[in-house]
């Protein structure tokens, strides 16, 4: 049941891209589905070097593609990652939307999904990130409205364009427009805004206890005439000027309003009757069961819209379309801002994608770090996290998502979803390198194979605990598999093994590659800054004519000191490695199948300094949306240290400060780890950066934690594993993203070090 299309392209392809054996050849075989999907060979010059599609539910598919070739709009030519999930609406399955129980509040999309059971989910709305996390759009939550999709100053771009479904699940592209009255003693005024985040001129707004408790004053932010209006039970219970935070009881709701909206509230006293009265209008009144907004249109009557060039710079992205008749829907996920793995796509690219796929429409949901996806495997009880987000703290929590749900199956067993059990992602190293695939084993070398039985909506199915699948390979000459599902590999060919239980069975296409002729680890060196730390590797080989394949733990015999290393495999099939001594470099000989390697492991650290900031000339000041200067002092760490005066009283959007070399980049020896900041802070809850730019021009930016306590501190700048040496410093910075704190400050920097490990 696993289903791998190989691109026709891909050999020629691959013969100018890629360099060096280890990348040589074209995926694997395999049987083919019932109805095989549609393989994009080219996408704007883009060669699609790897394709897997794998069921979902009744009429979902997920297929991952890997793309290489140049950027639609720089031409720089680099890796794209995408996942695209199709959905037949009329199937079965159901969307609905993720909520984490406030309009003002976020949670990781894996978190909600799980909670409530979805198979499938990805992130939505764009939202205000930097203050109350609450969407910009409109949010109908299971026939019910939370919130108005009224236009935003502060969200470029955003208006009333949203993604809706109907009652008998069938999705649409198009405006939803709010109406809404406040019936007032004697007259009947405007409510132009329910549950947002920013009021506009002269309106008023109503918050109901499904806001949250995020001050009310935040969407009147800055404005001098405001009033809050608390009405319960039908009557005003409350009357002030300034809007406040903190919960709404049940059965009540607040009125919140700006100049002319508040001079119509500034009437009210305590007993005066107050009733609301508010819908919304969709195309066609639909009666909408679920809705969320996203940004700009990409795709209209089935053709690509063209979009300005600020929108075509390569970057994570989200979209979701739909056929003419609502119908189907495609969901997108595209990986970005890692380099090394999938540099991202603009949005005309974007809607290229989503035409070839057949959207009639598509709409740009929020991207960057916001981007994911999470998907139920066949036969598993619940989804996991698909794609790579690109926030270095890992998964963003966002405010909504768009999920698909399904009802309990039978549990009953009709199929079996058979995988490797080593599971290996094209690494995200410094060279251009395609997915591994693990469907290739070596004569000699085995790999072992999982079956999860699922039912006839590929969740998870019942077997007895002790009645496993029996396993059978098609070509006896080609390999063999024994009770466990272990398959050994006898000469060079393909073949087809099946897992099989009374009529449930499931099969994968494995490919026997020629004998094993050059053994490789990942990473030719680990570095351990201390005992107890710990690296991982992988050991990956190549035959005579180039083509690879990841080599299974059980067929790697390692040699190493015991006293000094504790090396252990890992269930995906890689190692991991704890240093047992202080320091030392310790060597780690790998052999599998008669060919041998050494990976080199580093324990221990060393110091160097990279600037003292005794001479501050070295340095230019920065700033973001702040004024300031950049001086010597006498009170640093430990001598004179740099000294930044700033001032960010002038906005409430982001500000930074901060320093950058003098001749752009400072050149930093050896291969450090990690760098080391000595910081004199005033307490305030600024968040830092250090930017890195790495041996392919590849910048990469470390934010390791807010810094929140006065006083010294030295700050721990962690490298990626992945990093290419030699590396330059480009930037360090200091931001506050708090809209409410606006104020003048000092910091005090000092001792910057480069860690090296080994």
């Amino acid at each position: 049941m696993r289903w791998k299309v190989p691109s026709a392209l891909l050999s020629a392809a691959l013969a100018l891209v890629l360099t060096g054996p280890a990348y040589a050849g074209t995926p694997s075989p395999a049987a083919a589905p019932a109805v095989a999907p549609a393989v994009v060979g080219v996408l704007d010059g883009r060669t699609e070097t790897y394709r897997e599609t794998r069921p979902v539910a009744p009429g979902v598919e997920l297929s991952t593609v890997e793309l290489y070739g140049p950027d639609g709009a720089t031409g720089e030519p680099g890796w794209l990652q995408t996942y695209q999930m199709s959905a037949d609406l009329k199937a079965g399955v159901r969307i609905g939307r993720l909520f984490p129980g406030q309009v003002a509040a976020r949670r990781p999309l894996l978190d909600m999904a799980r909670e409530v059971g979805a198979i499938a989910a990805t992130n939505a709305d764009y939202f205000d990130i930097a203050a109350s996390g609450a969407p910009w759009g409109v949010a109908v939550q299971d026939g019910e409205l939370l919130q108005s999709p009224l236009p935003n100053t502060k969200a470029t771009q955003t208006n009333q364009t949203a993604v809706m479904f109907s009652e008998d699940q069938v999705g649409a592209i198009g405006e939803i427009v709010f109406e809404g009255t406040v019936k007032l003693p004697g007259r009947t005024v405007p409510l132009d805004a329910l549950n947002k985040a920013e009021l506009l001129k002269d309106q008023i707004g109503m918050f109901t206890p499904v806001w949250g408790t995020y001050c009310r004053c935040h969407p009147v932010r800055g404005v001098a005439r405001t009033i809050e209006v608390v009405v319960r039970d039908g009557v005003v219970a409350e009357v002030v000027d300034v809007p406040r935070e903190g919960a709404i009881a049940e059965g009540a709701f607040v009125l919140v309003g700006r100049e002319a909206g508040a001079d119509a509230l500034s009437s009210l006293r305590v007993g005066d009757p107050v009733s609301v009265d508010y819908a919304l209008r969709a195309p066609g009144d639909m009666k909408v069961k679920a809705a969320v907004s996203g940004r700009q249109l990409i795709v209209a009557d089935g053709k690509p819209l063209e979009l300005p060039p600020e929108n075509n710079t390569p970057e994570p992205r989200t979209a979701v379309g739909f056929s003419a008749d609502g119908t189907k829907m495609w969901l997108v996920a595209v990986d970005g801002r890692q380099p090394e793995f999938s540099r991202g796509i603009g949005l005309n690219e974007l809607a290229e994608m989503m035409v070839d796929l057949g959207a009639h429409s598509a709409l740009n949901l929020d991207g960057g770090g916001s981007t994911t996806l999470v998907v139920r495997e066949p036969g598993q009880k619940q989804a996991d996290l698909v794609n790579r987000p690109s926030d270095a703290a890992g998964t963003r929590p966002v405010p909504t998502g768009l999920a698909m749900f399904l009802p309990k199956g039978s549990g009953k067993a009709k199929g079996f979803w058979v995988s490797t059990a080593t599971e290996r992602d094209r690494f995200p190293g410094p060279e251009a390198a395609a997915s591994w695939r693990t469907e290739r084993v070596f004569p000699g070398l085995t790999r072992r194979l999982t079956a999860a039985a699922y039912d006839e909506t590929y969740g998870p199915a019942g077997v007895p605990r002790k009645i496993k699948p029996q396993w059978r390979v098609k070509n006896s000459r080609i390999g063999r598999v024994d009770r466990d599902g272990v398959f050994r590999a006898l000469s060079s060919g393909e073949t087809t093994v099946t897992a099989e239980h009374g009529k449930a069975a499931g099969d994968i296409g494995l490919t026997v590659l020629g004998r094993l002729a050059r053994l490789e680890t990942d990473t030719r060196r680990i570095n351990l800054l201390n005992k107890g730390a710990q690296g991982t590797f992988e050991v990956n080989g190549s035959d005579s004519a180039g083509y690879a394949a990841p080599i299974d733990p059980a067929d790697v015999h390692l040699t190493y000191d015991k006293a000094a290393l504790d090396v252990t495999a890992t269930v995906t099939g890689a190692f991991t490695v704890t240093a047992r001594a202080a320091e030392g470099e310790h060597v780690v000989t790998v052999s599998a199948g008669g060919v041998r390697t050494e990976l080199v492991v580093g324990v221990g650290t060393s110091q160097d300094v990279v600037d003292t900031f005794d001479d501050t000339s070295n340095w230019n000041f920065w700033s973001l949306r702040a004024t300031g200067t950049a001086s010597s002092t006498s009170d640093g760490h430990a001598g004179n240290g740099l000294k930044l005066d700033y001032d960010f009283t002038q906005s409430t959007a982001t500000r930074g400060v901060g320093i950058w070399p003098s001749a752009n980049l400072l050149p930093v020896a050896g291969r450090p780890t990690a760098f080391k900041l000595w910081v004199k802070s005033e307490g305030h809850d600024q968040r830092t950066r250090l930017e890195v730019v790495d041996r392919n021009g590849t910048l990469h930016t470390i934010e390791p934690a807010f810094i929140t306590e006065p006083g010294w501190q030295q700050i721990t700048y962690d490298l990626p594993d992945t990093m290419a040496y030699p590396v330059s410093l480009r930037r360090i910075f200091f931001n506050e993203i708090n809209p409410d704190a606006r104020y003048t400050g000092t910091l005090v920097l000092d001792e910057l070090t480069a860690v090296a490990a080994g």
